[in-house]
């Protein structure tokens, strides 16, 4: 053992339901973690918080929205708390940094792994800024599939909201769904493409009886926060593009196209539909995510 593993271990507190300490939204579960070990900070009992979740293949739209729901809700005062997962849990978790605000990571493995490997920065940046990581298994734990079904419960337990971003049809999201569900608490799904296979799970739920997730002020409200009168705003007012650059627009979409794809549709050379693209690039009204692939900026 080396001198950095001794450092970290004694930066770790393990709790029990016996203990002062210990979450009163975790009481208040059936089957509340015998011993949760945690390093950084615990959401205390009366910050209002939301789960962020969703798939971990998410769509450049779904990431774009997952963002900037943990950032401005972060920016309110709200904990962000998530899987650090790939996908729709880290793009809100990093937004909640965005936001400056603080955001609570629970994995299914122990909390001296970080777990996806390439979400190190994130789990740094978590404890940096006044945030969590905690795990109802032991240090050295590997990541198995029944730890992370388990602790979906100790996500749902913490929050009071859980916002869906994207789902499948068929997706382990709804076993932290029906987690919250048992436990009293609110869900809300983003409505997405019919089409879409990302947005069918998310479509079932509001079908179900889930909230329609379409703003911040959606969960700000529900929360009885005081809003700004923010909302996520995905279509503009092109009143200010000349006809040529609202014909570009239009065939735009949030999720990246490659110039291949948008030169039959509106009927440009290449050479004028990269400068008409570059004009509303700097307008805000799009953006290039990376070379040759251009989208619509969604904003606040």
């Amino acid at each position: 053992m080396t001198a950095q593993d001794i450092n970290f271990k004694n930066e770790i507190r393990e709790l029990t339901p016996l203990d002062r300490e210990y979450p009163e939204r975790l009481r208040q579960i059936q089957n509340p973690p015998t011993t949760l070990y945690i390093k950084g900070q615990l959401p205390p009992d009366d910050l209002p918080t939301v789960a962020i979740i969703g798939s971990r293949t998410s769509t450049e739209y779904g990431i774009d929205v997952a963002r900037t729901f943990g950032r401005v809700l972060a920016s309110r005062g709200v904990g962000i708390v998530s899987g650090m997962a790939l996908g729709a849990d880290s793009a809100g978790q990093w937004g909640a940094l965005d936001g400056k605000g603080s955001t609570y990571a629970v994995l299914g493995c122990g909390i001296n792994i970080c777990y996806p490997a390439r979400n190190y920065r994130l789990y740094d940046e978590i404890l940096k800024n006044g945030g969590g990581i905690m795990s109802e298994v032991p240090l050295d734990s590997p990541p198995l599939p029944k730890q992370f079904a388990s602790r979906n419960r100790i996500i749902s337990a913490l929050s009071d909201i859980v916002i869906v971003i994207e789902a499948r049809e068929r997706s382990g999201t709804f076993i932290t769904v029906n987690n919250a569900l048992e436990q009293g608490k609110q869900v809300f799904a983003l409505p997405g493409r019919i089409t879409d296979p990302l947005s069918k799970g998310c479509l079932q739920l509001i079908k179900e009886g889930a909230e329609i997730l379409t703003s911040p002020e959606d969960i700000l409200e529900y929360l009885h926060l005081k809003t700004q009168g923010e909302q996520l705003i995905l279509e503009k007012d092109t009143s200010v593009l000349s006809p040529k650059q609202k014909a570009v627009y239009d065939i735009l979409e949030t999720d990246a196209a490659h110039l291949d794809t948008l030169v039959p549709k509106c009927g440009l050379p290449v050479p004028e539909l990269t400068a008409v693209l570059l004009e509303l690039e700097i307008l805000g009204f799009s953006e290039c995510t990376k070379t040759g692939f251009y989208r619509r900026k969604i904003s606040l």
